[in-house]
């Protein structure tokens, strides 16, 4: 399921049906990751993102080229926010 150009791939771990909002708070969360990046002039950030996998709160960026640590720290940021309810646990990136 992809919303974004250059097909970023979304998906989460569900214990049943009526949690499909955990999709929509990864969509939140490609935003808010892309506005910090387009404020550091990193329009093109998406780009390197491959995949993004919420597993019950923890999650996971598989990039299709290795990221900076800034990157990796737009998505922490993001995580952390109100946008995705204060989740807070560490980011798993995958190369």
């Amino acid at each position: 399921m992809s919303m974004y150009p250059f097909e970023i791939k979304i998906d989460a771990e569900r214990a049943n049906d009526d949690q499909y909002w955990r999709i929509n708070r990864i969509h939140r969360l490609i935003g808010y990751a892309q506005a910090l990046a387009d404020n550091d002039n990193n329009e093109n950030f998406y780009k390197k993102i491959n995949k993004i996998f919420d597993s019950k709160g923890s999650l996971t960026v598989e990039w299709k080229s290795k990221p900076t640590d800034e990157e990796k720290e737009y998505f922490q940021k993001a995580w952390e926010s109100i946008i995705t309810d204060y989740e807070a646990n560490p980011v798993e990136h995958i190369f």
